[in-house]
């Protein structure tokens, strides 16, 4: 219930906003989860008080519910990300393992173990075929022109120019990585175990290891890949919205320094009972001399996921 009106908040939220960006280091960033009804408010606030010019990322992300709504269901939120300084923001590209199964939708083409090259037909079995697809090696402009033997012929760019520089044509043709057209490359799903992480999360609907307790509770996975994406083990987080202790919970379980409050009693007691009784996995330090901010020896940490390879 807001005082002063609906969206009073904003004044709530203006207040909580400046005491952040004080409080931020000059690499440090601040995350921001709203609904659609409001993004754009609180994105003109963030503006106000960061600048438009340290604006970092509009993330999208899956959440569940929605069934049975009388319109439109609505499956997504928002995360607003800022960062005190762009120009010196830190950031950690984040990867996300690939499930062939789900990633196949790009890859229409198959290699069989002969070397054939043929259409994606279903039922085939993607454990024995590798799965590829044609990229075009030249582009519009810039780029450079000349000519290389493919296969006994003469290939040229045409009207158009590649993308590669003329010392990398021998090493794809030698390593079998031109399509028939001589114009190609092939690209395998397989050639990288990972995709990188997009503005664009459709993985998240679950992922909670806690059951939902509060209405805009945010599940682990999304706060985790926000904290991996912009600290290091060591590093100081601050959630100012302590809810059910999601943010301090993720920040233990990957080696982060953490503060978080509430105004509600209910809320701390809930997140002290969570921390008290949880389980986090061992993990070994890169440089124990150096403390958290050595970062882990992700070595001796087998079941370690590739999402986490940026710290």
């Amino acid at each position: 219930t807001w005082e002063l009106g609906i969206h009073s908040y904003l004044t709530y939220l203006r207040d909580r906003l400046m005491l952040a960006r004080e409080l931020l280091t000059e690499s440090g960033s601040v995350f921001v989860q709203i609904s659609e009804e409001n993004v754009h408010l609180v994105r003109g606030l963030l503006d106000e008080i960061f600048g438009a010019k340290n604006f970092f990322a509009d993330i999208i992300f899956v959440k569940a519910g929605a069934l049975g709504a009388a319109q439109l269901p609505r499956r997504n939120d928002y995360i607003i990300w800022y960062a005190k300084d762009r120009s010196n923001a830190k950031y950690h590209q984040v990867f996300i393992e690939k499930d062939p199964e789900e990633d196949i939708g790009a890859y229409r083409l198959i290699e069989e173990p002969n070397g054939k090259v043929r259409g994606l037909k279903s039922g085939d079995d993607l454990r024995q075929v590798r799965p590829l697809r044609h990229v075009l090696m030249t582009k519009p402009g810039p780029g450079q022109k000349y000519e290389y033997e493919f296969q006994g012929r003469t290939i040229d760019s045409g009207a158009r120019w590649w993308g590669f520089p003329p010392e990398s044509m021998p090493r794809l043709v030698k390593s079998g990585r031109i399509a028939q057209s001589g114009k190609d490359s092939k690209r395998y799903l397989d050639d990288f175990p990972a995709s990188y992480l997009s503005n664009l999360w459709t993985d998240t609907a679950t992922g909670s290891g806690m059951g939902k307790v509060y209405v805009v509770q945010t599940n682990e996975k999304v706060v985790e890949r926000c904290m991996l994406m912009t600290t290091d083990p060591g590093d100081l987080v601050l959630d100012p919205t302590c809810g059910s202790g999601t943010t301090a919970f993720v920040a233990e379980k990957w080696g982060r320094r953490w503060i978080t409050c509430d105004t509600s009693r209910v809320a701390l007691t809930l997140a002290k009972h969570r921390l008290m009784t949880a389980s986090f996995d061992y993990y070994a330090l890169r440089y124990p001399n150096e403390g958290l901010k050595g970062g882990f020896d992700y070595e001796t940490v087998p079941h370690i996921t590739l999402k986490s390879i940026a710290n």
